[in-house]
C-alpha cells in the first residue's frame, strides 16, 4: 500500500488580510514620511506660504490706502464745492502717492524674492515721506473737519490707520526676506547633483569615478549635526543615521550621505 505523503511543515501560511492591510499602511506611511521630509517640498511650501501671506498683506494695504484717500481729499478739498475742479483733483493726490508706494514695494519684494536685500537710505526715506504725508493729512482732516464737529473716533482712526499702513509697508519686506531665507535653507540641503551621470562606456570602465558632490547644510543644521556627533562620541558609540535624522529632518538617504561625509573627512564640520 502506498502511504499518504505527510504535509510539508516548512511551508509558511499565507499572510492574513489584516497583515496585508497593515503592510500596505506601513508602505504608505514610509512613502508619506519620505516625501514629507524631502527638502524640496519644504522649499515649495515656503514659497507658497510667502505668496499667500503677501497677497493677504496687499489686500489689507489696499483697504487701508482706500480709507486714507478720503482723509487726504478732505484735507485738500476743504470747503470747496463739487463744481470746483480742485475738489475732483483732490481725489488724485492719495492714489498718486499710494501708486508710488505700491510700485516701490513691488520692486522691493521682487528683489527680496531673489535674495537681494534692499537697505538703501533713499528707499527708506521715500517710503517714510509718502506715508508721513498721508499721516499728517489724515490727522489734520480729523482735527479740523471741513463740515461738522470734531469726532474723536474719526481722529483716532485717521491716526491709527495711516500708522498701520506705514507698518505694513515696513513689515512686508521683512516677511519676504524671512520666507526667502526659509526657502534657501531648504534648498541648501538638497544634493547638488540631482541627476545621476550616464553609465560609462566599456572602454572607460577602468577610469576613476569622480566623488559625489558634498552636501552644503545651513549653519544652524550643521551645528545641530555636530552636537549630535559629539554627544554620540561622548557616549562611546558610533554615529548613526538616526542620530543625524533626530536633529535634522532629512531623508534616510541624505542622512547616510551626511554620515559618509563625516566619516570620510574624519569628523570635520560640513560646509555651511
Amino acid at each position: 500500500m502506498f502511504r499518504k505523503p505527510k504535509p510539508d511543515r516548512t511551508d509558511t501560511p499565507a499572510p492574513s488580510r489584516r497583515v496585508r492591510a497593515l503592510a500596505d499602511q506601513l508602505d504608505e506611511a514610509r512613502d508619506v514620511h519620505r516625501l514629507s521630509t524631502d527638502p524640496m517640498l519644504g522649499a515649495v511650501t515656503a514659497d507658497r506660504f510667502r505668496t499667500s501671506i503677501t497677497r493677504t498683506m496687499w489686500v489689507f494695504l489696499a483697504i487701508g490706502l482706500g480709507f486714507t484717500t478720503t482723509g487726504v481729499h478732505d484735507f485738500l478739498a476743504g470747503n470747496r464745492p463739487v463744481t470746483d475742479p480742485l475738489w475732483w483733483g483732490a481725489w488724485l493726490a492719495e492714489p498718486a502717492l499710494a501708486g508710488i508706494l505700491v510700485t516701490l514695494l513691488r520692486w522691493e519684494a521682487a528683489m527680496l524674492s531673489h535674495g537681494v536685500s534692499v537697505n538703501a537710505k533713499p528707499v527708506r526715506y521715500l517710503k517714510r515721506l509718502l506715508l508721513g504725508a498721508t499721516l499728517i493729512a489724515n490727522v489734520w482732516a480729523g482735527l479740523a473737519p471741513a463740515r461738522g464737529a470734531v469726532s474723536k473716533g474719526m481722529v483716532f482712526f485717521h491716526l491709527v490707520i495711516p500708522l498701520v499702513v506705514f507698518l505694513l509697508a515696513e513689515v512686508m519686506p521683512v516677511i519676504q526676506q524671512a520666507c526667502t531665507r526659509v526657502r534657501e535653507q531648504a534648498l541648501a540641503i538638497v544634493p547638488l547633483a540631482t541627476t545621476s551621470a550616464p553609465p560609462p562606456v566599456a572602454a572607460e570602465r577602468s577610469a576613476p569615478v569622480a566623488p559625489a558632490p558634498r552636501l552644503r547644510l545651513p549653519a544652524e543644521i550643521s551645528s545641530r549635526v555636530d552636537a549630535a556627533v559629539t554627544a554620540a562620541r561622548d557616549e562611546g558609540r558610533e554615529v548613526t543615521t538616526e542620530d543625524i535624522r533626530r536633529v535634522a529632518r532629512i531623508p534616510e538617504q541624505m542622512a547616510a550621505q551626511v554620515l559618509a561625509q563625516l566619516t570620510t573627512h574624519n569628523g570635520h564640520k560640513l560646509d555651511a
